[in-house]
C-alpha cells in the first residue's frame, strides 16, 4: 500500500486529486492540506505538490519521492492536478505516484550540475510543463535537437520518463 500525503493550494484541485487517490485501492491518502506542514519521516510513501507551494515548505517535509504539480506552459497561470491538458491525466498522476514511491533508491547518477547549460535550459522547461515541442519554440532550436538533449539529459541523471527527469531537477545538485 502506497501512502501519499498531498499539499495543494486550490481547494477544489486539493478535493478532486483526494477523490481520484481514494479511489485506488493501492494508495492511501495520509492527509490533504492546502497549506504545508511538517511531516514526520517515513509517514509518507510520496508527497503530491504545488508547485506554488515548493517556498513554503518545512524542512522536515521529504522532498526525495515527490510528484510536483507546475504551471500549465501555454497559460502562465498555475496549474493544479484538475486543471492538466489532456484526458490522461488523472491516470498520469496515479501512475506517476506509483513510479516515485516505488521502493528503492532514486535513481539519478549523477546531479544535474554535471548537465551542458543548454541540457539545463531544456529540463527547466520540461520542469515548467512544456513538451519538447514547445521547448524548441521557447529556445529557438529544433523539437530533433530537444529530443536529442533529452536523451543525453536522461543518460547522465538516470532517468527514464520525464516524472524522474523533474524530480532529478528538483531533488540533486
Amino acid at each position: 500500500m502506497t501512502r501519499a500525503g498531498i499539499f495543494v493550494e486550490n481547494q477544489l484541485a486539493l478535493l478532486g486529486i483526494r477523490y481520484l487517490l481514494d479511489a485506488e485501492a493501492d494508495i492511501q491518502v495520509a492527509f490533504a492540506a492546502s497549506t504545508p506542514f511538517a511531516v514526520a519521516p517515513g509517514s509518507v510513501d510520496c508527497l503530491v505538490l504545488d508547485r506554488g507551494l515548493l517556498g513554503e515548505l518545512p524542512p522536515a517535509v521529504p522532498a526525495a519521492r515527490t510528484v510536483l504539480l507546475t504551471r500549465g506552459p501555454e497559460t502562465g497561470s498555475e496549474r493544479t492536478g484538475a486543471t492538466l491538458p489532456f484526458d490522461d491525466a488523472p491516470l498520469l498522476l496515479v501512475d506517476a505516484i506509483r513510479e516515485v514511491a516505488a521502493p528503492g533508491p532514486a535513481p539519478v547518477r549523477q546531479g544535474v550540475a554535471t548537465l551542458s547549460p543548454r541540457e539545463r535550459e531544456v529540463l527547466g522547461h520540461l520542469v515548467e510543463g512544456c513538451t519538447h515541442d514547445q521547448a524548441a519554440r521557447r529556445i529557438g532550436i529544433s523539437q530533433h535537437t530537444v529530443d536529442t538533449y533529452v536523451k543525453r539529459i536522461r543518460s547522465k541523471l538516470g532517468a527514464h520518463n520525464k516524472a524522474q527527469l523533474v524530480r532529478a531537477a528538483l531533488t540533486t545538485p
